[in-house]
């Protein structure tokens, strides 16, 4: 890749001003483009360390699984957005399993999880970086197991649906009740019940692929 390109990239993080030019070359030689399509699995569950993913485009998701193989969304990695929690491996690991797969049709950089672990051996402030990105990872992944413990469902729900739907000025969410009891942690048959009394109450409208937001007021009530 052009070196004028990688430094577009990467040149608003905090670490690459401290990269030496030597360094900066080794990542420029091992830099990979990836695509990724919706639904497809980025990697899994204490399997895979890749690397590090910057996303160019789409969206991917990483998702808390359990041993029953229960997911939850963790956090959404939009364009412009680093993926660190994919390369968790460099540092100690985290007593969890994610998930990430592609939310959308996904196009991201890699870079190698080898090359990252070559550099940190030699350069603190990139290992700095990696350990704070990968300690806001964590922090999202409490927040989404005390949800799934203490929130109850209809409080999950809601909140991801106010959520979805913040900046959709029609209110409309284009996910599946499947798509939707994954992401929260539950099961869709829950969901379409829950789903079924915010109709009742004018909160939401059905619609076949998703759900529109029809009253956000109420449903702040209820969080």
């Amino acid at each position: 890749m052009e070196r004028t390109k990688i430094e577009q990239l990467f040149e608003n993080y905090s670490f690459w001003r401290h990269l030496s030019e030597e360094e900066k070359k080794m990542l420029q030689e091992q830099i990979r483009w990836c695509t990724y399509e919706e639904g497809q699995m980025v990697t899994d569950t204490g399997r895979d360390c890749l690397g590090i993913f910057l996303v160019c485009d789409g969206i991917l998701r990483a998702n808390l699984v359990s041993e029953a193989g229960k997911e939850a969304t963790v956090c959404r990695i939009h364009p412009g957005e680093l993926c660190v929690i994919s390369a968790s491996c460099l540092l100690p690991a985290l007593p969890f399993d994610i998930q990430i797969d592609a939310e959308t049709d996904s196009e991201v950089y890699l870079l190698p999880t080898g090359i990252l672990r070559q550099i940190m051996e030699k350069n603190i402030y990139l290992e700095n970086f990696i350990y704070k990105k990968i300690n806001e990872s964590f922090s999202d992944i409490i927040a989404a197991i005390q949800k799934i413990l203490f929130a109850s469902l209809e409080q999950r729900l809601v909140g991801f649906l106010l959520d979805e739907a913040a900046g959709e000025k029609d209110g409309k969410i284009y996910m599946t009740q499947e798509q939707i009891a994954r992401t929260i942690g539950s099961a869709r048959e829950a969901v379409s019940r829950t789903l079924k009394g915010l109709v009742k109450g004018g909160c939401v409208e059905l619609f076949r692929g998703g759900v529109r937001v029809v009253n956000r007021k109420e449903l702040y009530k209820k969080i």
